[in-house]
């Protein structure tokens, strides 16, 4: 979604002041109606300069202090086994709560001053995994679920694992000598 332009803005401020009524020019100039009643309320508090796009003022304030950010990376150099959130709370009780940024911020610091590794979300396999299709195939296995009749049953899912395709799947009910925990 793109911002209204200046002129579009300077145009709904001088049909406003000529006495056009809200809804023509929120028509007219093809601008939901709430969107011009905001407007029209800077208008009347600050005139001409409501009409400044205010983007500058958005989101939260960034409140970085020089200081902490030179400490945090003093401590992960002086002390490489801490992590981030230990790293705070070391910021914390020097500085203050309200002038230490978020364990993610200091993780973003460390990692932009080579400090911290970057970690995958993938977990490491010690088997590759199948590099054509049917080549490997993963079987799961869910016990002691229910059927929409409320009868216990398995439930086998077997998985191509190179493109991760459902091969085939079996719902069977609990044998007789096996009952049900739930």
């Amino acid at each position: 979604m793109e911002a209204h332009s200046p002129a579009k803005r300077q145009e709904a401020y001088r049909m406003w002041e000529s006495g056009e009524k809200k809804s023509v020019i929120a028509r007219s100039l093809q601008i939901d109606y709430d969107t011009l009643l905001g407007w029209i309320k800077r208008f009347k508090a600050e005139g001409v300069s409501g009409m400044e796009l205010r983007y500058h003022r958005c989101g939260r304030p960034r409140v970085i202090d020089d200081k902490v950010k030179a400490k945090a990376i003093a401590l992960r150099q002086a002390h490489a086994g801490w992590g981030c959130p230990y790293i705070r709370l070391q910021l914390v009780q020097e500085f203050g709560a309200s002038s230490v940024a978020s364990v993610r911020h200091i993780h973003r610091w460390l990692k932009a001053a080579g400090l911290m590794e970057s970690k995958t979300r993938l977990p490491a396999v010690a088997v590759p995994w199948a590099k054509v299709p049917l080549a490997r195939v993963q079987v799961d296995a869910k016990e002691q679920l229910k059927t929409a009749d409320g009868l216990p049953c398995c439930y086998l899912n077997f998985t191509d694992e190179n493109s991760g395709a459902v091969l085939d799947a079996f719902v069977f009910p609990l044998r007789p000598h096996q009952p049900s925990t739930r």
